[in-house]
C-alpha cells in the first residue's frame, strides 16, 4: 500500500542520513559506528560485511 511505501521510504531516508552524518564525521566515528552494528545485530553485520 502507498502507507507502507511512505514509511519505506522514511526509514531509508533517515537511515541514510545518518550514515552520511558518521562518515562526514570521519574514519574514527566510522569504525565506532561499525563497531556498535556489530555488537546490536550479528547477522546483519555479517550480511554487509563488516565482520
Amino acid at each position: 500500500t502507498q502507507f507502507v511505501r511512505e514509511m519505506n521510504e522514511t526509514h531509508r531516508d533517515k537511515a541514510r542520513v545518518l550514515i552520511d552524518t558518521v562518515r562526514r564525521k570521519g574514519d574514527d566515528a566510522s569504525s565506532e559506528m561499525i563497531h556498535f552494528l556489530c555488537e546490536l545485530d550479528h547477522r546483519f553485520s555479517e550480511h554487509l560485511g563488516l565482520m
